[in-house]
């Protein structure tokens, strides 16, 4: 059995697809064939009524296997046509009204369903079809015209409040949709208000972890020493660090680094992945040739650095020391 799914929170009247259909359709079906059942002693012929049960069987079968929401035009098509070939053959069968006259009916229901499947425009078109053929039999037989009009009448209710219902459930449906797109672009706009302030209450962590003792101490008017002063170098450092190198601010790297500024290198920490995530697999080898790289250096520049999504290595770790060596992180 196949369903068809649409985005969630949207409302699609059919899906009157998967099981519903099946079950709709063919209690649609067998009461129809029921009632051409009971009408057999009112015809003058048998054959006419099976054959046109086997069309609105024909009718059960296509509508069963198509599932999309709207109805595929090729498929109503044919079940206009077939609805209006079978009320075609059946009209002249017809002794007397009441039963043996189901197919109107049968067809009717038929371009309801078409027009609860979106299709109103062929199930009028095939309601309209239907209607000539029984006002036609009504013309051609000897006083039974009114009765031709009072079937029509009593069947054209039924397509027009599958469209008036179809209608109103597509207006809901853009209603929804409406009111989903505002609700979804309000919570987008509350997450990137949350994840400002987030973001902006780690700077402030990070800031007041990195130099809130000395700003402390400026702004008791405690007179700073060359130390405090290199501390201060130092944190700032660190702060450019965590903007311009994000995925490398990782507390083994971060605590080598200090100690490498402490000895007197210079070190540069860049990002170009940013903000396409480090492979995890790589992440170890990374965090682990970066620490052994830094502790490496006594005063000369470090730069590591993380290169571009899609190339060959995903790092690069240059010291100029005592000599000059580079280390590449391959991708994984």
């Amino acid at each position: 059995m196949t369903r068809e799914t649409t985005p969630r929170g949207r409302l699609d009247l059919p899906q009157i697809t998967g099981l519903g259909a099946h079950l709709l359709i063919w209690n649609y079906f067998v009461t129809i064939s029921v009632l051409a059942l009971l009408s057999l002693d009112d015809v003058h012929s048998a054959v006419p009524v099976w054959i046109s049960i086997a069309l609105f069987g024909s009718v059960w079968f296509v509508l069963t296997h198509d599932t999309q929401p709207r109805v595929g035009l090729g498929v109503s098509i044919y079940v206009s046509v077939a609805c209006v070939v079978a009320t075609a053959i059946s009209s002249n069968n017809s002794i007397v009204g009441g039963f043996s006259q189901w197919y109107v009916g049968a067809g009717a229901l038929a371009m309801f369903y078409l027009s609860l499947r979106r299709r109103d425009l062929v199930a009028w078109l095939g309601f309209v079809g239907i209607a000539i053929t029984v006002l036609l039999w009504g013309l051609s037989t000897d006083g039974r015209l009114l009765e031709a009009i009072l079937l029509v009448a009593r069947q054209a209710p039924y397509v027009l409040v599958g469209s008036l219902f179809s209608f109103g459930m597509r207006r809901t449906r853009r209603r929804l949709d409406d009111i989903r797109s505002i609700e979804t672009s309000r919570a987008a706009a509350e997450a990137a208000a949350l994840a400002r302030t987030a973001e902006r209450s780690r700077r402030l962590a990070g800031l007041d972890a990195a130099v809130g003792a000395q700003l402390q101490r400026i702004a008791d008017g405690v007179e700073l020493t060359d130390d405090d002063r290199a501390e201060l170098v130092i944190a700032e450092a660190r702060l450019r660090d965590s903007l311009r190198a994000r995925q490398l601010d990782l507390p083994e790297i971060v605590s080598a680094v200090q100690r490498a500024r402490r000895r007197g290198a210079t070190v540069v920490l860049l990002d170009d992945r940013y903000p396409l995530p480090l492979p995890s697999a790589a992440l170890a080898a990374v965090t682990e040739a970066a620490v052994r790289t830094l502790d490496d250096a006594v005063t000369g520049a470090v730069t590591i650095r993380l290169l571009p999504a899609g190339r060959a290595l995903v790092a690069t770790m240059v010291t100029d020391d005592a000599g000059f060596s580079r280390i590449e992180i391959p991708a994984p």
